[in-house]
């Protein structure tokens, strides 16, 4: 066959498409199961790090296997909420799926997910464990998407660990979002005012401009429009949450009443003791 002809090299550059083609989707096939595991430890990985645990990922061996026995460890349960509150049953593997598509969660409202986690209790004021949240937020940024964990206290308003992620923000500016510095910024913010409204979290321009304020942080530097979506995925998703919280937070207000007094039966009433001295008194 004549290599310069158009007909070799039709045919040369044909197989060598479908020969690539081939390679690639069996190397595809092949690493799915390995990008579909690093995804999940990733999700994993982010709810742990809303409640301080799982730090040590970064140090093992095998990184899948130390998560995946951290979450066992600390995450005892998940569920899904509806948008009335409504909690329903379902696996922790269901669950964790439900991350893969949050956009379509929050449009439905009827499968929202949440976490919840069993950590040390430093004040050891509960025996030593108490209970905290953690639901996923998503939003829009600047440029793309952008995501996070809000880890809630047994309060449902006190915020104790917050993490945030982004597909296409620019490094140095929306992409801040993503650093410890302003993730830190969350912890001990609330959500409700002290009227029990629903406020979510404001992000203030300006450095310092949160100072004092229990319901907002500092906005990104140079990173406003990224900032208000970050404003925005907090008071929609969060607010989506609302039914849920006031739910779990009447629910702990109904446990710390005191009891009812019970009453002594075995006391005579004070009139039936009256009665009986006057009658042993007139009978004298």
């Amino acid at each position: 066959m004549n290599k310069q002809s158009n007909t070799y090299i039709v045919t040369y550059a044909t197989v060598l498409v479908i020969v690539v083609a081939a390679v690639l989707s069996f190397a595809a096939i092949k690493l799915q199961p390995m990008q579909q595991a690093n995804v999940k430890t990733e999700k994993m990985g982010a709810i742990l790090s809303t409640i301080g645990e799982g730090s040590q990922a970064g140090t093992v061996s095998d990184k899948n296997k130390y998560i995946e026995e951290e979450f066992g460890k600390y995450i005892t349960e998940a569920f899904f909420v509806d948008s009335t509150g409504t909690a329903a049953d379902a696996p922790t593997e269901k669950v964790l799926e439900s991350l893969n598509n949050l956009p379509e969660v929050f449009a439905a409202r009827t499968a929202m997910p949440v976490f919840v986690a069993s950590v040390p209790d430093a004040a050891g004021k509960t025996g030593g464990v108490k209970t905290e949240y953690v639901v996923p937020v998503t939003g829009k940024g600047l440029w793309g998407p952008v995501w996070g964990y809000i880890a809630l206290n047994e309060d449902c308003n006190t915020i104790v660990g917050a993490v945030f992620d982004h597909k296409s923000e620019t490094p140095g500016l929306g992409a801040e979002i993503a650093t410890t510095s302003f993730e830190n910024q969350f912890i001990g913010k609330q959500i409700f005012d002290k009227e029990g409204r629903f406020v979510s979290i404001d992000l203030l321009k300006g450095k310092g401009s949160s100072a004092g304020n229990p319901y907002a942080v500092d906005a990104v530097s140079g990173g406003t429009l990224t900032s208000n979506g970050v404003k925005a995925m907090l008071g929609t998703c969060l607010g989506d949450y609302v039914p849920f919280f006031e739910k779990m937070q009447s629910q702990a207000a109904a446990e710390t009443l005191p009891a009812a007094p019970v009453a002594d039966t075995t006391a005579a009433p004070a009139d039936s003791i009256a009665t009986a001295q006057t009658t042993e008194g007139g009978s004298k």
